[in-house]
């Protein structure tokens, strides 16, 4: 295919352009240009994370237990958390205080939840790391935060 000009988006692209390309037959087809991807830093090994949105009860249990499935942590595991401002981190360790529930699901302590301001009906953002062995929370003002930062360095370009 030959790249022949450019033509307007699809309705709602504002901004963006879509490239119009000849086959060997002579016949048109528009080829999107896509989201702008960000730069990779070179070295760094980059790992899957689980994410999941879950809310919390009013005793500090976050309902969705897949975060920790995939962490292999399970009921009697002992945890330490660690919260500030808006984000919490929690990683197994054997001398730790705080354990898994008996159902599977991670109790935030009250400490925790006050100094994150999490309420009950609040949602969080939980990143899982299997290879770390960590799980990492956030709360939904720490994402609109990162967003809205997000958007304002890439406003420019």
């Amino acid at each position: 295919m030959r790249e022949v000009g450019q033509a307007a988006g699809p309705a709602g692209s504002a901004g963006m352009e879509d490239r119009l390309r000849a086959d060997g037959h002579g016949r048109l087809s528009v080829v999107p240009r896509g989201l702008p991807l960000p730069i990779l830093v070179q070295g760094v090994r980059f790992t899957a994370a689980l994410c999941a949105v879950t809310s919390v009860d009013v005793s500090g249990r976050l309902a969705d237990r897949r975060p920790l499935q995939a962490l292999g942590w399970f009921a009697g595991r002992t945890v330490e958390i660690v919260g500030r401002r808006d984000a919490i981190a929690v990683t197994a360790r054997p001398d730790a205080r705080m354990t898994i529930g008996g159902q599977g699901h991670l109790v935030l302590p009250s400490s925790v939840r006050r100094s994150c301001g999490i309420g009950p009906g609040h949602r969080l953002l939980v990143l899982a790391y299997p290879d770390r062995s960590l799980l990492v929370a956030y709360t939904m003002s720490a994402l609109e935060l990162m967003l809205s930062r997000y958007a304002e360095e890439h406003e420019a370009t």
